[in-house]
């Protein structure tokens, strides 16, 4: 149950941010804004908080999260043929995600979500 919070929490997190700033200032549709964003919720919840965050830590996660929607949404935006000012529509949004991703992390970490495990040893 803590992980469906993490999850919808994550998700709610990215959506605002790419409806924000792909649909809102760079026309992108809102379905392609949201696709995009449930590929990003899933494939960086994973690699990045369920596996980075516990054994090497927040740092390591972050910029792995940044990196990582950063790919997705170069993927996505130029399959989708959104290759207009490129840079932009995959800078922006991975620099917001890596920002929102530290914080969100530290509460992973707090509410003890995600368990660290350099601690445990």
């Amino acid at each position: 149950m803590k992980h469906l919070k993490a999850l919808v929490v994550k998700a709610l997190m990215i959506w605002a941010i790419l409806w924000i700033v792909l649909s809102g200032i760079y026309d992108v549709s809102f379905m392609d804004s949201t696709i995009v964003g449930v590929i990003i919720v899933v494939m960086i919840y994973v690699l990045g908080d369920l596996v980075i965050l516990r054994k090497i830590g927040n740092i390591a996660a972050t910029v792995a999260d940044a990196g990582a929607a950063a790919l997705i949404l170069w993927l996505y935006l130029t399959y989708m043929d959104y290759t207009n000012d490129i840079w932009m529509l995959v800078l922006i949004p991975a620099v917001l995600i890596g920002v929102a991703e530290w914080f969100f992390h530290i509460w992973l970490l707090k509410a003890d979500i995600v368990p660290d495990e350099r601690k445990m040893k």
